[in-house]
């Protein structure tokens, strides 16, 4: 059985709506990349390479589906509960060495400084600990990055120190990420142990849920 068994495709937070891709996504997906170019690519490095065209998002999208289905990765469009506009990204990666899991997210430029970041994260690292059971849940955060360090911290994440020229950018020397990381036993008392979700199957069925 591949790690982790419980895939949710599907996931609701207490104003958000996270779901895997589909192909008829291409075309947003496109439109908000290219649109947020210029506030990503300070901390994101594939912003750099927008803006791509609808059919190499369509290109992304397939990779992304392929990754959900055999449980490699799990990456997320954002949008509010009952409304169908994407509002952002995230992911849940599996890439973690040791059987672990690490959170990333952006948010388009009109939506920051509602919450939505750390309301999502917290539903994610809650998710992730009770269902799918990693050894640890991270956060790696460019040490420059003064607004999204505040994620980690808000939700009782241990800031396990600085990755020194760790994350890859092109022409250019390699930045330095701090590493943040929760572990199962500590969930409880961590903000992100009352975070509200509920997760569900690519059928559909409940796989978890916190109220």
């Amino acid at each position: 059985m591949s790690f982790p068994s419980q895939r949710a495709y599907r996931i609701l937070t207490e104003r958000l709506e996270l779901r895997c891709y589909r192909p008829d996504d291409a075309e947003e997906l496109q439109e908000i990349s290219a649109r947020n170019r210029e506030h990503l690519i300070t901390f994101m490095p594939w912003a750099l390479r927008e803006p791509e065209s609808v059919d190499e998002k369509l290109e992304l999208i397939r990779k992304w589906r392929g990754w959900f289905d055999t449980g490699r990765d799990f990456i997320y469009r954002i949008q509010r509960r009952g409304e169908t506009k994407q509002i952002g990204g995230c992911g849940l990666h599996y890439r973690i060495s040791g059987r672990g899991a690490e959170i990333g997210y952006w948010i388009d430029e009109g939506e920051t400084r509602q919450g939505f970041a750390t309301e999502l994260a917290a539903a994610l690292t809650r998710f992730s600990l009770e269902v799918q059971a990693p050894t640890r849940v991270v956060m790696q955060v460019q040490v420059e990055n003064e607004l999204s360090l505040r994620i980690p911290k808000r939700l009782g994440f241990h800031e396990d120190g600085v990755l020194r020229r760790s994350s890859e950018w092109p022409d250019e020397m390699n930045r330095d990420m701090a590493l943040c990381s929760l572990l199962p036993e500590e969930l409880a008392q961590s903000p992100a142990a009352s975070a509200k979700y509920e997760a569900f199957d690519d059928l559909g069925r409940q796989i978890g849920s916190g109220e």
